[in-house]
């Protein structure tokens, strides 16, 4: 290989010298041995899988090469995670297979009711949703086997059919509401405070211990060396005479937990460390102990998240600092797990910022080189971290009054909600790891927190659009709302001032002079018009009897007059036009020597209040505008405000 050992911005990328053959991932023994699968993935982790192991010998060496495809560099599962799913499908399958009767000995054999059986046979152990997807996995393999037309054609079309999977839109678990969330939190922060608070107070001892502090009592000596020898060795010091067998473990993690973080601490430092950051705990789990300190205000940190695809999987976060409160930034939060772990770090040789001591029983056999410290998820990012146990041990509850199901997805989720209320919904604004698209489908549409909060926006926004709506006065004309009096409005509010559709502010002082003789449609061009809420009902009415009226007419005959009422918002007539209804043609629209509409002799502007209270009797079946009848003959264009109207 080349001296360069690593790649980066302005570094080349360790290339091997020479002409350069990757290993096969499938290993096939010339004689005639299972076959041997061997996974390097992307983030270094390895795995070897061995058919040996597996019943059926007849199958071995079709589905290893379906599984080299699957897990190879040019496959679609590049995480030890996912390759390990991908072989206990694999494991899975001819297990089932090998309890049959009459078991299928070659691929050719395989059936469609063996694959409907390993369905069946999934839904006895997992939901719905887990066996469909564990079928999809199934399926994938299978088409991926080598000579398809060995096949027999009902596998090969079952294989292609959509629909045997899971449905990509399906709803998954909500994130938390605000009051789980909050006592999540609240129990982490105060496992994080104690864990912290723990090894501050064993550093504090070890270094009054290094600097010869003669205040230190006797027991204090004895604790001070044997953290002396832990911090120089890194293995843990326990008095062991007096105890019994049986108290070993817990006296070594008594003992470790002075100076090192353990295995029982990962569950509150990973929740918490989730909570204040919305990622999702596959990058958490591989955060790097490399980064870099910008001006003791913010850190930044080159995160990882493999299912974005080689390309794209890192990218570079500036998390806030704040030193005096390093619990309330993700910065601070991670420069603390930066050092508490550091003595740790020292020994297991991880890159990554996770290191615990994990020395008890097996563990200090299999890590006696590095005195039992380790990265924990080095080997795999599937540790069990018993979260289950972590939140029963806080008595954490959730709405429904059963113990709180704990899983660092639904924290993600739950931040991914908060923020999205938190910026009002603006989803580009909203997501943090995800596509606009991918935030929507995958983290709010189907969260019933999300569905309640946006029906709580909706109605206080249509609340507040009626109410602005309701308060609105349109002072028409190119008038102003704000020189009307206040006590006009109070009683064009009051409907004293109703014409037809709005309300006159001085009838009888019109802008042509005198008391207002105009078309009702010169007061949309009046400056002594006022509208107002109360007048859309008459507005709507009005603008539907004109459309009513248009159909009647030819549209020049229709809009000669109202384009000179709207041309000229005071017209005058020189002369008044002779009363009487238009004549009109059988076929209903006005005959040529009609008389224009808009004119009738006598008509004058009237207020409603002024109208007299005894009015002739109106037919049942004479036309209404705005919720007023119209005398039988008087037509729409013929009306002159309320005055004419019965």
């Amino acid at each position: 290989m080349s001296e360069a050992s690593r790649a980066g911005r302005g570094r080349a990328a360790p290339v091997p010298d020479g002409f350069y053959e990757p290993p096969p991932v499938v290993e096939f023994p010339e004689d005639g041995e299972a076959p041997v699968v061997r996974f390097t993935g992307e983030d270094g982790r390895e795995r070897v899988f061995r058919f040996e192991e597996l019943p059926l010998p007849g199958l071995h060496r079709d589905f290893a090469h379906a599984l080299g495809v699957r897990i190879g560099p040019g496959g679609g599962r590049r995480t030890q995670r996912a390759a390990s799913s991908q072989w206990q499908t694999i494991k899975r399958l001819l297990l089932l297979l090998d309890g049959l009767v009459e078991p299928p000995r070659r691929v050719e054999e395989l059936r469609v009711r063996h694959l409907e059986r390993y369905l069946m046979s999934r839904r006895q152990t997992c939901g719905e949703m887990s066996a469909r997807r564990n079928l999809q996995d199934l399926l994938r393999i299978v088409r991926v086997l080598p000579g398809q037309d060995r096949l027999d054609g009902a596998v090969a079309d079952y294989a292609g059919q959509p629909g045997h999977g899971v449905d990509a839109q399906q709803a998954a678990r909500p994130g938390y509401s605000d009051r789980e969330f909050q006592a999540i939190m609240a129990a982490a922060r105060s496992d994080v405070a104690e864990i912290r608070d723990r090894i501050m107070a064993g550093e504090r001892l070890l270094g009054r211990f290094l600097a010869g502090d003669d205040s230190l009592t006797v027991a204090e000596r004895e604790q001070g060396a044997r953290l002396e020898a832990m911090a120089a060795t890194g293995r843990v010091q326990v008095d062991y005479p007096g105890l019994a067998v049986g108290e070993y473990p817990a006296a070594c993690y008594a003992q470790a937990r002075q100076l090192f973080v353990v295995d029982p601490d990962l569950a509150p430092l990973l929740i918490y460390a989730a909570g204040l950051s919305g990622r999702n705990p596959e990058t958490l789990k591989e955060l790097p102990a490399e980064h870099r300190l910008l001006e003791e205000r913010a850190v930044a940190v080159t995160l990882t998240k493999r299912r974005r695809g080689k390309a794209s999987s890192r990218t570079t976060v500036h998390w806030s600092v704040d030193e005096e409160w390093e619990l309330r930034t993700m910065g601070g939060f991670y420069l603390l797990l930066h050092r508490m772990m550091g003595r740790s770090r020292a020994f297991s040789g991880t890159g990554s910022v996770w290191s615990i001591w994990a020395g008890n029983g097996r563990g200090g056999v299999l890590n006696a080189a590095t005195g039992g410290h380790i990265g924990p998820f080095d080997a795999e990012l599937a540790r069990k971290l018993k979260l289950g146990a972590w939140a029963e041990r806080h008595g954490l509850v959730g709405d429904d009054g059963k113990p709180l199901q704990m899983m660092v997805t639904r924290i993600k989720k739950t931040v991914e909600v908060r923020t999205a209320k938190q910026v009002g919904g603006h989803l580009p604004s909203a997501r943090l790891t995800n596509t606009a698209d991918t935030f929507f489908t995958h983290y709010l549409r189907d969260d019933p927190f999300v569905t309640e909060w946006a029906a709580d926006v909706l109605t206080e926004a249509i609340t507040d659009a009626e109410n602005n709506a309701r308060a609105v006065v349109v002072r028409l004309g190119g008038g102003s709302v704000a020189a009307v009096p206040e006590r006009v409005r109070e009683q064009a509010a009051a409907g004293e001032l109703d014409t037809l559709a709005s309300a006159c502010t001085d009838i009888e002082h019109s802008p042509g002079g005198g008391r207002c003789r105009q078309s009702f449609l010169t007061c949309f061009g009046c400056p002594n018009a006022l509208v107002m809420e109360r007048h859309l009902p008459a507005l709507l009415s009005l603008a539907e009897a004109l459309r009513e009226d248009l159909q009647r007419r030819e549209v020049e005959q229709w809009t000669a007059p109202v384009r000179g009422d709207l041309a000229d918002p005071h017209p005058r007539h020189p002369a008044p036009l002779q009363p009487g209804p238009a004549r009109r043609s059988p076929g209903g629209r006005a005959s040529p020597d009609a008389r224009p509409p808009g004119r009738a002799e006598g008509v004058v502007m009237t207020h409603a209040a002024e109208v007299p209270a005894q009015r002739a009797a109106v037919p049942e079946d004479a036309p209404v505008l705005g919720t007023r009848p119209l005398r039988a003959e008087v037509r729409l264009e013929e009306t002159s405000r309320y005055g004419d109207d019965v």
